[in-house]
């Protein structure tokens, strides 16, 4: 009687096991968004000037909040989170205004590199910047 009771509790117990395992796996796989995310080195180039910018850094993350957002920190290097919506290989960055500046766009990744072309426009109305620009987002990790 003993040798079953034990037997039921070791089977209960490796159920149990299984199905915490099984969900715990049930993760990013299935999130489109995990081929966007990590920390990127940026080269951008005006479409309007075709003057290089400065290089500098921007990291992915997925907006907790969505099932089809991520948020680019640094975007523009200008220490702005900007949200773009994924679809498939495609992110777009869909008509937002950060600071002082209204940004659109989209871009495609290919491997570990997204191809990002957008506009900076000034929303102050003093200022008149505007702005067409192609940055080429290479994953560091």
């Amino acid at each position: 009687m003993k040798t079953k009771k034990t037997k039921k509790a070791a089977l209960l117990l490796l159920a149990l096991l299984s199905a915490a395992l099984l969900w715990s796996c049930d993760s990013d796989d299935d999130d489109e968004r995990s081929k966007f995310t990590g920390r990127y080195e940026v080269e951008e180039q005006s479409l309007e000037t075709y003057s290089s910018r400065p290089d500098y850094e921007v990291s992915i993350i997925r907006d907790t909040g969505s099932q089809s957002l991520v948020i680019i920190t640094n975007f523009y290097n200008y220490d702005l989170d900007v949200y773009a919506r994924v679809d498939g290989n495609q992110l777009f960055v869909e008509e937002e205004i950060q600071g002082l500046f209204e940004f659109n766009g989209s871009g495609t990744l290919s491997g570990t590199v997204i191809t990002l072309d957008y506009t900076v426009t000034s929303v102050s109305g003093d200022t008149g910047v505007f702005d067409r620009l192609r940055a080429e987002m290479v994953r560091k990790d």
